[in-house]
């Protein structure tokens, strides 16, 4: 027994922290903490690995170990390599799963959420994990610009709205009851059809373009076509189109550089 300890002693070692570490990741889980879940996740996988790597040392045989080395070294680099997917696609998981839950209900608690994000980055960084979590940053921040464009994305169309019935007045006016003219009237439908209401799925656009910019063409397009078309005049909030102009300039520069002034700007919160 003595022996078998003194040989296998690393092997038992790690595999009782990675067990150890998997048993904390799960209470973690359970207790809401997620970014401790994540961080000892990971750390549990790789404390699997190096028990595994111990095993590879205790092979024999003069030329052969030192082959033999070489190509665990590889697959445990490998292996090691399809662990950090492994471990990109949980802390993914785990930070969408939070900003997604309950986000219509109260709002998006976007301090939370940042402060999550930020917290889980850091714990893998002093692992000494190097894991690209470009692609979560990207779809954070398409769901922190859909957040922050939302109420605005409302008042937009209520004036849209408001001025689509200005000019349906135009219309009635034009081709009182009973309707003599059908083609006439009904061109003039059409024509009132195509002035543009809102943004096609802005949930996906937010997370593929910039959505602020979408918003921005679509009231400019109905103003343009409300004139033109019926002489209806419609003024959006100068200080809504000035905030959509800010987070298109913001989206355009590159991934977001979050702070706690930009979150409450973006999102309308005012100091008190």
């Amino acid at each position: 027994m003595k022996e078998f300890l003194a040989i296998r002693w690393e092997q038992i070692f790690f595999g009782l922290v990675g067990l150890a570490f998997l048993a904390f990741s799960f209470y973690s889980l359970w207790s809401g903490d997620m970014a401790g879940a994540s961080a000892t996740f990971a750390m549990a996988f790789f404390s699997f690995i190096y028990s595994n790597i111990s095993r590879f040392k205790r092979f024999k045989g003069l030329g052969f170990e030192a082959e033999l080395w070489e190509d665990k070294q590889k697959e445990a680099a490998e292996l090691i390599e399809r662990l950090k997917a492994v471990v990109s696609v949980y802390t993914r998981e785990v930070i969408l799963g939070k900003v997604m839950s309950g986000r219509w209900g109260d709002g998006a608690n976007w301090h939370e959420h940042w402060a999550l994000y930020d917290e889980l980055i850091a714990r893998h960084a002093e692992l000494g994990q190097d894991i690209d979590f470009t692609d979560t940053k990207r779809r954070l921040d398409g769901i922190f610009i859909f957040d922050a464009v939302a109420n605005k994305m409302d008042q937009v169309r209520k004036t849209i709205w408001k001025g689509k019935e200005e000019a349906r007045k135009v219309i009635d006016k034009e081709h009182p009851q009973p309707i003599k003219d059908a083609a006439g009237f009904g061109r003039r439908i059409n024509l009132l059809n195509e002035v543009p209401y809102s943004v096609k799925d802005p949930f996906e656009v937010s997370l593929n373009d910039d959505l602020a910019q979408h918003l921005l063409r679509i009231a400019e397009e109905a103003r343009t076509k409300l004139h033109e078309g019926f002489g209806v005049q419609i003024e959006y909030d100068p200080e809504v189109i000035e905030e959509l102009n800010e987070i298109s300039r913001l989206y355009q520069a590159g991934p977001l550089k979050i702070t706690d002034d930009l979150i409450d700007r973006l999102q309308g919160k005012k100091e008190a």
